[in-house]
């Protein structure tokens, strides 16, 4: 199964200043729910991305009937690249900057925007078979994020807080705003699973055995004309 890469809108702001950020106040199952449902976060140098994404993700690589629906995989694998890229353009910035500094005012902009264009960008992960039923997806994208988790650690443990950057996003900021994708791509993903197994089990009494190894939905059939069909002979 191949992934294929979505656009992003790049972040309009751009983070400036650096200093030691203040302690954590939560924990960051806690951070998670206030980042859910829209809350104030603050990510300091405790965050994990590695045991963040591992989290969102281990509930629905539990579901054994996930391997049934390779397109809800396919999205969650674009939302946790999607992340990979933006946190990746993130670092790269702290880098170019750290580059760039001793170079004059009037070069050092084009020299920030060529350092981070010739980044090395990672490749989507493409999923088998064989990763869908065993569920192992969820561990090939968690170690597709990992590598970023202790250079992002490091720089939240050295930026500036929500509110002290001026007109620009802090570093905190922005890893929320990276990290929205995947909540939506995971909320998204456990309301089409249980929407899937309902309209499949619905369908299952009055479906052959042809029929279900294809694992056809009720909705499926009923945009065919079929369930009427089917349901008329029970």
């Amino acid at each position: 199964m191949s992934i294929f890469r979505q656009r992003r809108a790049r972040p309009k702001r751009r983070i400036f200043e650096e200093v030691t950020a203040a302690p954590p106040t939560s924990d960051q199952d806690e951070q998670r729910q206030r980042r859910r449902t829209h809350r104030s976060v603050v990510y300091t140098g405790t965050f994990d991305l590695t045991a963040e994404i591992e989290a969102v993700l281990a509930p629905l690589a539990a579901r054994p009937e996930v391997a049934r629906y390779p397109h809800v995989v396919s999205e969650l694998t674009v939302a946790v690249h999607a992340l990979v890229l933006d946190l990746g353009r993130l670092l790269a910035e702290r880098e170019a900057r750290r580059r760039t500094a001793d170079l004059s005012a009037e070069s050092r902009g084009r020299a920030l925007d060529l350092i981070v264009a010739a980044r090395t960008r990672p490749e989507c992960p493409t999923l088998d078979t064989e990763a869908l039923v065993s569920g192992s997806w969820s561990t090939v994208l968690v170690e597709h994020a990992a590598p970023l988790s202790e250079p992002l650690r490091a720089y939240l443990a050295a930026a500036l807080p929500p509110g002290a950057t001026g007109s620009a996003a802090s570093v905190s900021e922005r890893v929320v705003d990276a990290l929205r994708p995947v909540d939506r791509a995971v909320v998204d993903a456990e309301r089409r699973l249980d929407r899937l197994e309902a309209a499949r089990t619905s369908a299952a009494s009055v479906l052959s055995p042809e029929l279900r190894r294809l694992n056809a939905t009720e909705d499926e059939l009923r945009n065919l004309g079929i369930l009427g069909v089917l349901g008329g002979r029970r």
